[in-house]
């Protein structure tokens, strides 16, 4: 199977070109994706009839990370695993069904560790599980999910530093959906406000004050601010803002830097960067990297603060490699180094842990997550991380898993 990137043509790559001024772009990223369509449709993402949302959402990890999720987007499932803090290493420990086939995408634990929550986009639910503290193993809820809305297509989680709170996008209605969680059952309750009247919302994040929630409209171009009631309801903040700075982006996936004063966007047609400040939840335009259009696709997002720097990294589904960018000024990393090549196929899903040691990236096409090391002894800082290997997302190993988002937690 061959993954097709997604490209502007020639006239947008133009206009592009022109609008960019060449500064330093910044680019924290963390936890998102999306991705293009495979020319078969068997290990990425659904048709949606061109509506459907493509991201699945890896989401910032507090704790040890001693437990790790992974949706397998083909067959209908999710897989857990423990981790080896020291060593990075994840042994698989159970598979469990979550919703129909070619539906599960988003998926999320709650910071205590003991729930998770999966998105389908096939059957418009959203599954919830209690999590065994010793292996990660999962058992469905009672009533084991709600659902999102008919027709909604849930696609990207997030969920408050509480845990009280989880939201949901929807690209086939334009909707984001609230839930109220019960911290004690990790039972969900739809909140019966949502956001409507967006065109096509795919990544979404809570930062970490628990005061902020941002969505990227991919098919509108433009990033949103929200903030947060106390019901878990959103209210807009001021206006929207175009994420390659002007109308004719594709904005995918979000992160959000520590310090929360800056966004960071992936632009699928573009394949790039985005940068967004952010002022008491407000925006405004920062930059993009690289300054040229480039057929990448990156997907997966996550940040480490190394001995070495701070480092941004992305899965790029499209030439099935890995970026890294170092930050050398606050916000503002240097121009991509590509790795990973050889090792991976169609990586989508990406994640750092919380100890900042290792990186994992869900291969779709080839049923599997791949793990590397961030130590700077692994090569000459700041040098790229080093392959470490692979691990099956099922047992017995299935190529054709489809796996793509992945998750840690505990």
């Amino acid at each position: 199977m061959r993954t097709q990137g997604i490209r502007l043509s020639s006239s947008g790559r133009n206009a592009l070109k022109n609008f960019i001024r060449l500064i330093p772009a910044v680019v924290l990223m963390a936890a998102v994706l999306h991705t293009a369509s495979c020319t078969n449709n068997n290990g990425l993402l659904p048709q949606d009839n061109g509506n459907g949302s493509n991201t699945p959402t890896a989401t910032p990890t507090g704790g040890t990370g001693a437990l790790a999720f992974v949706t397998n987007f083909n067959d209908g499932k999710v897989s857990s695993f423990t981790r080896n803090t020291t060593t990075g290493v994840l042994k698989h420990t159970g598979q469990v069904t979550a919703g129909a086939k070619k539906g599960p995408k988003g998926v999320v634990a709650a910071p205590s560790g003991s729930f998770l929550y999966v998105a389908n986009n096939s059957d418009d639910n959203i599954y919830e599980f209690s999590v065994s503290q010793t292996d990660g193993t999962l058992t469905p809820l009672s009533p084991a999910s709600v659902s999102n809305g008919s027709g909604s297509g849930p696609d990207e989680i997030a969920i408050n530093p509480a845990g009280s709170f989880l939201w949901v996008t929807g690209a086939k209605k334009g909707t984001v959906t609230p839930y109220s969680i019960n911290t004690s059952t990790g039972q969900l309750t739809q909140v019966t406000t949502k956001v409507t009247g967006l065109v096509k919302p795919f990544g979404i994040a809570a930062d970490s004050s628990g005061s902020f929630v941002y969505v990227a409209d991919n098919g509108a171009g433009l990033v949103y601010s929200y903030s947060i009631g106390s019901s878990g309801t959103l209210s807009q903040i001021g206006s929207p803002v175009f994420d390659l700075g002007s109308a004719g982006g594709t904005p995918g996936f979000i992160a959000i830097d520590p310090a929360g004063t800056f966004i960071y966007v992936t632009d699928l047609n573009a394949g790039v960067l985005s940068v967004i400040q952010t002022t008491s939840g407000a925006l405004s335009f920062g930059s993009i990297v690289p300054s040229t259009t480039t057929g990448n696709v990156p997907i997966g997002i996550g940040y480490a603060t190394l001995s070495s720097g701070n480092f941004i990294y992305t899965a790029n589904q499209a030439s099935s490699s890995l970026w890294y960018f170092l930050l050398t000024v606050p916000g503002f990393p240097s121009s991509p180094v590509a790795f990973g090549t050889g090792n991976l196929s169609a990586p989508t899903g990406l994640v750092v842990d919380p100890q900042n040691a290792f990186l994992y990236t869900t291969n779709q096409n080839a049923g599997t997550v791949s793990q590397f090391s961030l130590s700077p002894t692994c090569s000459a800082a700041p040098g790229p991380p080093c392959f470490v290997g692979n691990v099956a997302t099922e047992s017995p190993s299935n190529a054709n898993s489809g796996p793509f988002g992945i998750t840690l937690a505990q």
